[in-house]
């Protein structure tokens, strides 16, 4: 009997297509990797918090809230690199894949090195101890080494961070998920060195982060051999690239931004606002939530490089089936067991961290489960558009909703606190959520043909759109 059963699940496994088997080797890896890393925050979070107390530890994650926003800087390049590396890998031409990679190696190196020079300057011009409303003078002091290093790891890691583009193009997201789960580990065995050592702020940064980067460079150069890009020469910037990834990265780098502000600028308005120890215990909170996320990412994740290669082949049956399946999984697989979840935040953070006093208030609770909620129920609309790269339309409910949040974030947080700041996001995204996904979807399917058809018949649908 199990022999039998043994010999159908590999029938099964063998008559699936490359695509399946790339996104189901993705899910898998995918959760082993976020299970190590959420392990290691785990462990990473009490150790940090208590050695270097509630006022350091939120400047921390301020500091990291600024370097998500740097991130917005590539101007969609990284996003558009993937769409257009995937349809390049789809197509079996390996030169122009090589020529779109080395563009955009170039172009990304330049604007980190950029970023840093922006970094540098507007340390000396701010200081950050008045800007983030630092009472401890040992934090003050710290302070502006902490921008420092935040600010150049953040930088460094912009052309290295197409490590991910490169690998999610080639459908072997795996890659990837084991690159971050090693530096996660290193990342955690360095920082308990560093607080054992008794570390300063900036070096305890840097031993938390720099083992991601260094993560991120090792996968470039494995992939680069397995393609056969290991040749010495300088890389190659073809201008006819560059207006391609600018193309359809610059509506990427608008939706990147309303992602970003939605994501790094509630720390940050807290910050500023009520003060670096306000933002303890709105990133508990959200920690616990980003558990949930783990599973969502797992099986969203991979289906944005395959969906650009069902495009390029006009395999238009599966992306209708992988639309219907993934918002089903979205439902029952996270926003319904996030909502237990967050009925049991408060002890299960207070047991964690060991003490009551950071952990947030109910309110906050709930409006942070609303705010994930509907965040993953566009989910599988967005990853739909973004890998067919018909996101021109969407962008402008991008803008709208990245201002109405800013507006309402800063507007709310000074009657409301950190609620206000949560209530704010989630108005502010309705009209992406509604308008700029659903609706939008809702048309492009529309606009597909019933069957599957030629990869030259969906170029056409594609411009036309």
């Amino acid at each position: 009997m199990r022999m039998r059963a043994t010999n159908s699940f590999r029938r099964r496994l063998h008559g699936l297509s490359d695509r399946s088997r790339a996104i189901g080797t993705f899910f898998a890896t995918a959760i082993a990797a976020r299970g190590v890393g959420i392990g290691c925050q785990l462990l990473l979070v009490p150790v940090t918090l208590h050695a270097l107390g509630p006022e350091a530890f939120g400047l921390w994650m301020t500091l990291t809230g600024f370097g998500a926003m740097i991130m917005f800087a590539d101007f969609g390049l990284g996003q558009g690199a993937q769409n257009t590396l995937a349809t390049a890998f789809a197509r079996d031409d390996g030169t122009e894949a090589r020529k779109l990679w080395e563009t955009s190696l170039l172009l990304l190196g330049a604007v980190g090195l950029l970023l840093f020079g922006v970094v540098c300057l507007a340390e000396r011009a701010v200081d950050p101890a008045t800007l983030f409303n630092l009472r401890d003078p040992a934090v003050q002091v710290e302070s502006r080494q902490a921008v420092i290093a935040a600010g150049f790891l953040f930088c460094v890691n912009f052309p290295l961070g197409l490590a991910q583009r490169l690998a999610y193009a080639r459908q072997r997201g795996w890659m990837h998920n084991v690159a971050q789960a090693v530096g996660s580990v290193i990342g955690l065995v360095a920082t308990l060195v560093a607080v054992r050592l008794g570390w300063s702020l900036p070096g305890i940064i840097v031993a938390a982060q720099g083992p991601l980067v260094l993560a991120n460079a090792g996968l470039i150069l494995v992939q680069m051999r397995q393609l056969g890009w290991t040749d010495l020469r300088w890389p190659r910037f073809q201008r006819r690239a560059v207006r391609e990834l600018f193309g359809i990265g610059i509506y990427f780098g608008i939706q990147q931004l309303q992602l970003t502000l939605s994501m790094a600028l509630p720390p940050i308005v807290i910050s500023t606002w009520v003060g670096a120890a306000a933002v303890t215990p709105f990133n508990l909170a959200q920690r616990l939530f980003n558990l949930f996320a783990v599973v969502q990412n797992a099986f969203m994740l991979p289906l944005w490089p395959a969906y650009s290669d069902a495009g390029a082949r006009g395999d238009f049956n599966w992306i209708r089936r992988a639309m219907r399946r993934s918002l089903g999984a979205t439902l029952i697989g996270t926003v319904l067991p996030m909502a237990v979840g967050a009925a049991v935040a408060r002890p299960v953070l207070g047991a964690w961290v060991g003490s009551m006093r950071a952990v947030p208030g109910p309110a906050l609770v709930w409006l942070l489960f609303a705010w994930n909620a509907v965040s993953f129920l566009q989910q599988p609309f967005g990853y739909l558009l973004a890998g067919l790269s018909m996101v021109r339309r969407q962008t402008r409910f991008a803008a709208i909703s990245a201002a109405a949040s800013a507006t309402l974030m800063v507007w709310w947080v000074r009657g409301h606190g950190a609620d206000g700041v949560v209530a704010g996001m989630i108005a502010g995204f309705m009209p992406f959520l509604i308008l700029g996904n659903l609706f939008e979807v809702r048309r492009v399917l529309r606009l597909l043909p019933t069957g599957d058809a030629s990869p030259e018949a969906w170029g056409k649908l594609a411009n036309a759109a």
